[in-house]
């Protein structure tokens, strides 16, 4: 019978076998942790070592991409300079020739830069009776203009190192100031002469009513213009009171006659000018910054103060000396000698310190220095009565015309055989003070005090003042595109103001426009500055080599402007006669962007537009200023633009405004040699930020927006280089032969539209 499995069957360990195994066992888990450790420690090891090879490759491609792309700016740059410098040598041999072709003129007419030739001219003009007759006064208006057009036109062409700084002490001014200074008074100057030759040549008419008088109404009718003025003036000598209003035909201006002056010796004038010399004196016409706040004074530390705040510095310092601070310089100076020995013995240096050599190494590359941005300027408002023009918001379109009312002065008389005739001098308008009745509170609607008996009526109605309602037909070289405004000049205050006018009404197809006023004075129509922004769309194509043509898309007219070298010119539309006289009328940029404004065409936005434009879209706009692009980024963008733009075209992309992204800037762009339409297939979409322009994989017609790069293409760091790789050689060698006077036009009306912010 086999024994009982118990307890007893079991070999019991005796305490020194059961320590030897628990000492087996910590030895086995010591041994287990410390392979764990070495483990661990290899792969973070291997890990620290991958990140170092990852980072110093990702260094590599940094650096080599910065390598690259500061030497593809500095080829940028050397082409834009070389561009530049020719552009200057070219510009500064037109002033020589033109200087001494103004030196060399033999026509009588002064130098208007010159202070001595220009106000003895002047006075000259002053003190000669004999020529105020209104022919001579409308012929020696016309040089008058011409000298005040040549003084603009030098402030804008003359740059500041080209400046005489002779007699600058005098005024203690700059150059540059002193031109200004004297260029704005002789511009006065001669703007007062040309008004009071004007006045002068009025009265004298005035003088001669009885003997120009019109034969079928007895009245004095009259009319006289040239190309930039128009003199109408109606005088009453029959004191008919049938006579309810009058009209000149030849002007297509007709206003009314009340009774009182109907009954008066008075007479009318209307004085059209194709200039304004108005609105330049007017303090909203040009944009205010607003001034930044002074940051706060920091109080100076005295003396005493300083002291002792050095002996704390020192006690601190030893305080870490004596903790053990110098740590660090003592394992400097260890590793330092390390390397010394090593290097005594040829040992080579471990492999950690050659990589960390190498690393340092690789960041000594030279990056290239961007511009630095400038701040965005904020704008100030303008604070004043909603009556008063905001001129930043609203232009003058058509000149100006004066509506006076005016004294008949006593005409000659023939005694016998004398003529027996009043002179005046000076020769100065006597004005009639009118003002309706419904510019004054103390009467009501009908001109007469509530308290006056019926009796009186039939004398108050007589002479009461109402308003005199005008009807004009619109300038036939101005193009408006909604109904104007009327506005009369505060001469005291000198702003616009829009007060005391009623009843307007518009016919746009007749282009009559017809109002009610409570004043006489001084008047002139307005539109919205603005009225065509935010453009729809925008392209520029070329048409051959330096020759391009531009076309954009407004809120309210499609223009196409063709780009021949240094020349461009107006091509469309072709519906609106009011532009036939500009259409196809090569000029440079400068003088078509004027003439576009001058003719109710602003597509040319002003430094401070983005007040009065939303060009973006509601979420972005911060405070009350709209998102504008990057200013160097979207001036980079033109530039680059002009450079490619005899080969490639160029047009606007929605992506554009859905991107928040102000440093990032997309349009579509395409290789274009044919002279015809592209198709949208062959337009392509491309990206351009600071420091890298990309050709996108996605199109203008995707769902969703995607930056990745399209197939077989790279980033570049700008847009000139990103294009001469994806372009054809044809299309390469047009562009390196790109004329640089038509590289500056192009570049002109891109920067003057600022397609890339207000599209």
């Amino acid at each position: 019978m086999p024994p009982k499995q118990g307890s007893a069957g079991k070999k019991k360990l005796s305490k020194a076998e059961k320590e030897k195994l628990k000492a087996e066992e910590e030895e086995r888990k010591a041994q287990e942790e410390e392979e764990a450790r070495i483990k661990a420690e290899e792969e973070e090891k291997k890990r620290k070592e991958r990140e170092k090879l990852e980072q110093a490759e990702q260094r590599k491609q940094q650096n080599a991409e910065k390598e690259n792309r500061r030497m593809e700016m500095l080829a940028l740059v050397d082409i834009q300079e070389k561009n530049k410098s020719m552009l200057n040598e070219l510009h500064g041999e037109r002033r020589k020739k033109s200087k001494w072709a103004r030196y060399m003129r033999c026509d009588g007419s002064p130098d208007p830069t010159v202070p001595g030739e220009i106000n003895t001219y002047i006075n000259l003009r002053l003190e000669d009776p004999e020529h105020n007759d209104i022919d001579s006064v409308l012929k020696q208006s016309e040089l008058d203009i011409n000298l005040i057009n040549e003084l603009d036109f030098l402030l804008e062409d003359t740059p500041p190192e080209d400046m005489n700084a002779e007699e600058v002490d005098r005024l203690r001014l700059t150059p540059l100031q002193k031109l200004y200074h004297d260029a704005r008074n002789t511009r006065e100057d001669l703007q007062r002469l040309i008004q009071t030759k004007l006045d002068a040549a009025t009265v004298k008419i005035l003088q001669q009513a009885t003997d120009l008088c019109d034969s079928e109404t007895f009245n004095l009718h009259y009319l006289k213009k040239n190309e930039e003025i128009c003199l109408c003036i109606w005088g009453n000598l029959s004191k008919n009171p049938r006579i309810k209003s009058f009209e000149f035909q030849e002007k297509g201006y007709q206003f009314d006659i009340p009774r009182i002056l109907t009954l008066s010796d008075v007479g009318f004038r209307i004085l059209f000018t194709k200039y304004d010399h108005y609105s330049t004196t007017c303090k909203t016409y040009y944009p205010r910054k607003k001034k930044k706040e002074e940051p706060e004074v920091v109080e100076e530390v005295k003396p005493d103060e300083e002291e002792e705040k050095k002996d704390d510095d020192t006690e601190k310092d030893k305080d870490a000396d004596a903790e053990g601070g110098d740590g660090d310089d003592d394992k400097e100076d260890t590793e330092d000698l390390m390397a010394m020995l090593r290097q005594m013995k040829g040992e080579a240096p471990p492999e950690d310190e050659v990589k960390e050599e190498e690393e340092e190494k690789v960041e000594d590359v030279e990056e290239f220095e961007d511009p630095i941005t400038p701040e965005p300027p904020e704008w100030e408002d303008f604070d004043e009565d909603e009556d008063v023009v905001d001129l930043r918001a609203n232009h003058v379109l058509g000149g100006v015309f004066h509506f006076n009312l005016m004294s008949l002065p006593p005409q000659p008389k023939t005694v016998n055989n004398w003529t027996i005739t009043r002179v005046v001098d000076p020769p100065v308008i006597d004005y009639v003070d009118y003002v309706a009745d419904n510019m004054n509170p103390a009467l009501n609607k009908e001109g007469q005090s509530p308290t006056q008996d019926k009796d009186k009526q039939a004398e108050t109605k007589r002479d009461e003042k109402p308003q005199i309602g005008v009807t004009m037909k619109l300038p036939e070289d101005c193009l408006f595109t909604e109904e104007p405004q009327i506005a009369r000049w505060d001469e005291a205050k000198k702003h616009w103001r829009q007060d005391g006018f009623t009843d307007f009404s518009f016919n746009e197809e007749t282009r009559v426009f017809s109002f009610k006023t409570s004043y006489f004075g001084t008047m002139a129509l307005l539109q919205d500055a603005h009225i065509n922004m935010p453009f729809q769309s925008w392209e520029i194509r070329p048409h051959r080599k330096n020759a391009a043509v531009f076309t954009i898309i407004a809120a309210i007219i499609e223009i196409e402007i063709e780009i021949q070298d240094a020349m461009c010119c107006l091509s469309k539309p072709d519906d609106k006669p009011e532009l036939e006289h500009l259409k196809k009328k090569w000029m440079t940029p400068k003088d078509l962007i004027k003439s576009l404004r001058a003719v109710g065409i602003n597509v040319f936005p002003a430094d401070d537009s983005a007040k009065y434009v939303s060009i973006q879209n509601k979420d972005e706009i911060v405070g009350s200023r709209p998102l504008d692009k990057h200013p160097v980024l979207e001036e980079w963008c033109y530039e680059q633009m002009a450079l490619v733009a005899s080969g490639v075209a160029f047009s606007w992309s929605k992506w554009n405004s859905d991107t928040p992204d102000k440093e990032k800037i997309l349009f579509q762009g395409s290789e274009a040699l044919q002279d015809e339409p592209l198709l949208e297939e062959d337009w392509s979409l491309f990206l351009m930020t600071k420091r890298r322009s990309m050709k996108l994989k996605m199109t203008e017609f995707d769902d969703g927006y995607d930056e990745e790069l399209a197939e077989g293409t790279e980033f570049r760091s700008n847009l000139y280089h990103l294009l001469l790789e994806n372009v054809s050689a044809e299309a390469k060698e047009r562009i390196k032969d790109s004329d640089y006077q038509f590289v500056d036009c192009v570049q002109q009306l891109l920067s003057a539209t600022k397609i890339l912010t207000y599209a």
